[in-house]
């Protein structure tokens, strides 16, 4: 017999078992905390367990048992099923549903823009105003779609593509409107929403100016609602106000951002970028800072007192100049960046804000030179900004998105800056032809207008060179023009007739300005009661809505807009406003 008769039984029974298996026992999650804490059993003795008070231990008790609620949380996105009930007009079902699978993507481009793709959906359900608005934009996009096609095919679309169904619907949004600022407890967020889509109309239906109205009155709210309580309003309606706040001021030349520091916080001061969307709030956040810092203090020292820069100003532009580069390498490094997989269209958007983050750092460091030579350093990023608009110009539909009813100029805008600041010929000439290239008759942009404006920059510049292609040496300082603007439209004769000042410095930067006019004659046709109609009737209607918010002085507003023309992009000037600074 063995002399350890349990120690056999023992080895029997673990023989018996898998090896490195051990034995079930059902887990308890409600023992105290000291037990668990030492991983062993708790005999869950109340108040204090006996494991824990017959050892000497304080036991720690039991906490609070946390319930887990069954209740699932509502879906990230609308329901399509839901978006087709959203009214009982078959019209307007019809219209929203174009609303909900074209207009949104085309608002959108190359981002994922939850505002558009679900919050202007949803509240459509609640809303009616919201719901006027968003089938007035959508049935002005499917009748501007339906033209485009129609002259793709051969065919004379017209009038026939004219209805009164989206003016009827954007009146009644106005009205509806007018109804919310009445109440006494108006939600901002939902006035905002309006204002939104407000300016999206009104730009496809090519009125500029009452969708500038729009933008500066919401602009005006977000900074009453900072000011008075603080309470803070949705960041991604803030951050599409800001977009088209920025847009804005890109073509405005003396144009002041006006929401650069509504958030507070830096935009830098995250080192990586998280997403696609991180990465344009950081861009637009940037260009919105560095544009109120040239219109604010660099302009003032640029073109009216060169060489007085005080060194606090000195100091603000080289940390512009810091932000600018660190967000370009920042953009970079995502790009290289291979754990975030990306479409198609998501590498469009980042090339775009690569392109948008290049223009800045060009901006930053010649904001404060009053010569336009400073611009020649610079040459390698007009190399990049062209190398990465002709990328998109070969791998994407242009006239899909040039004709879309976004706000976003994609290409328009840095083929604009490098055709007009670079003066190495081979460069700035790829990029106006890139530009006369684009899609030019219908859509929110008119590029027929900005290449035009930009072949009389070049012309002028190099027209003392004798040779194929001038570099930037072979264009004096005096030659260069430092501003450009459109002035005094002609549409008496059917044809618009525009003349084109080119501000330059022929005497030095102590010398005064003198101003070079070109008339330039454009296949765009244009009557002058549509002129007049646009001023006497479509600006007081769209500030009706605003009556009790101190709007715009509408009368110098539209005084100034009609030396510029209704037809231009965002009332559209390069470089410099007729107002120049």
């Amino acid at each position: 017999m063995h002399r350890y008769p349990f120690l056999v039984a023992a080895m029997a029974e673990g023989a018996s078992r898998p090896v490195g298996r051990r034995r079930y026992a059902p887990k308890t999650r409600s023992g105290c905390l000291t037990c668990k804490i030492r991983r062993i059993k708790c005999d869950e003795a109340k108040p204090s367990c006996k494991r824990c008070t017959s050892t000497g231990r304080k036991c720690d008790g039991y906490g609070e048992v946390k319930t887990v609620s069954l209740v699932e949380s509502p879906p990230a996105t609308i329901n399509a099923a839901l978006v087709l009930d959203v009214s009982s007009d078959p019209l307007e079902r019809r219209t929203f549903d174009f609303f909900r699978s074209k207009t949104v993507a085309g608002i959108s481009g190359y981002f994922h823009d939850a505002v558009w793709e679900r919050t202007v959906l949803q509240v459509s359900h609640s809303e009616p105003t919201i719901r006027f608005a968003v089938n007035a934009l959508g049935a002005l996009h499917e009748e501007i779609l339906l033209r485009r096609e129609g002259r793709v095919q051969g065919l004379s679309i017209g009038a026939e593509c004219r209805t009164s169904f989206p003016m009827k619907q954007y009146t009644k949004a106005i009205q509806g409107l007018q109804r919310l600022l009445e109440s006494d407890q108006v939600p901002l967020d939902l006035v905002l929403l309006c204002s939104m889509v407000f300016m999206h109309f009104e730009a496809l239906h090519q009125s500029f100016l009452p969708a500038l109205v729009h933008l500066e009155n919401a602009i005006r709210l977000l900074k009453a609602r900072q000011a008075s309580c603080g309470k803070k309003v949705d960041e991604g309606i803030v951050q599409s106000i800001m977009r088209m706040d920025v847009q804005g001021s890109v073509y405005l030349g003396m144009r002041i951002p006006g929401l650069p520091y509504y958030q507070m916080e830096s935009p830098l001061q995250s080192t990586t970028i998280r997403d696609l969307s991180h990465a344009r709030d950081i861009v637009n956040t940037s260009t919105s800072r560095l544009l109120h810092f040239v219109r604010t203090e660099a302009d003032k020292y640029k073109f009216r007192e060169p060489g007085n820069v005080p060194l606090e100003v000195y100091a603000r532009a080289q940390e512009f100049q810091q932000s600018t580069a660190r967000l370009d390498q920042m953009l970079y490094d995502f790009m290289q960046d291979m754990s975030h997989r990306r479409t198609i269209r998501e590498q469009r958007g980042l090339d775009m804000l690569r392109s948008r983050a290049k223009i800045n750092r060009v901006l930053a460091g010649t904001c404060l030179h009053a010569e336009a030579s400073a611009l020649d350093g610079f040459q390698s990023h007009f190399e990049e900004i062209l190398t990465l608009c002709n990328y998109r110009c070969c791998s994407e539909d242009l006239e899909g998105f040039l004709f879309s009813p976004s706000l976003d100029d994609g290409l328009v805008w840095p083929l604009l800056f490098v055709a007009s600041a670079c003066r190495d010929s081979r460069i700035r000439h790829q990029a106006h032809a890139r530009l006369k290239s684009l899609p030019a008759k219908d859509g929110v942009w008119h590029v027929e207008i900005l290449a035009r404006l930009t072949e009389a920059e070049i012309r002028y510049e190099e027209a003392l060179f004798e040779g194929d292609h001038p570099t930037c040496k072979d264009i004096p300082e005096w030659r260069r023009v430092h501003a450009s603007a459109l002035d005094q439209w002609d549409v008496s004769s059917g044809k618009t007739t525009v003349r084109v000042a080119l501000r330059t410095r022929p005497n030095g930067m102590d010398g005064e300005w003198e101003d070079v006019w070109e008339t330039l004659h454009f296949s765009t046709t244009v009557s002058e009661c549509d002129v007049q109609d646009f001023y006497s009737n479509s600006v007081p209607v769209v500030s009706m809505a605003y009556a009790d918010l101190n709007p715009l002085d509408l009368q110098s507003s539209v005084k100034w807009a009609a030396r510029t023309g209704p037809f231009t992009p965002n009332l559209c000037l390069p470089n410099r406003s007729k107002l120049f600074p």
